[in-house]
């Protein structure tokens, strides 16, 4: 029924926390903070809505499996270096056609209640998949 076409249909993980040890500074590789990740995912979900089997769509929780694994693993200096992992590790799925990954470090370093955000599209050209 689908075969024809590639629908750009969204899975999103829209409010994910964790507190985790990332940052430039040196306080920052020992200290936990709060991060907070929105991730979108573009998948065709067609044949999946039709089989309901979920061998056919992405499994969001190993989404965020992934997702955990990587924020509670090594250290990152930069933003933009732990979203640039999430998104390929999440991007090595071949069902998945693009990932958007928003990025907040809730309590940003910098001065008081300043937010640093950081937002990145990727494909899996982008990771040479």
């Amino acid at each position: 029924m689908f075969s024809d076409c590639t629908h750009r249909d969204k899975i999103i993980l829209p409010e994910l926390e964790f507190t985790a040890c990332h940052g430039m500074l040196p306080h920052e590789h020992t200290e936990a903070q709060v991060f907070r990740l929105a991730v979108t995912l573009v998948v065709d979900t067609a044949w999946a809505a039709e089989s309901d089997d979920i061998a056919d769509t992405v499994n969001y929780a190993e989404v965020y499996a992934q997702i955990e694994k990587i924020m509670l693993g090594r250290h990152h200096n930069l933003l933009e270096s732990l979203a640039a992992e999430i998104a390929g590790a999440i991007l090595e799925n071949e069902m998945v056609q693009q990932v958007t990954v928003r990025l907040e470090k809730v309590a940003a370093p910098v001065a008081s209640g300043i937010r640093a955000v950081l937002e990145i599209e990727r494909t899996a050209a982008d990771y040479g998949y």
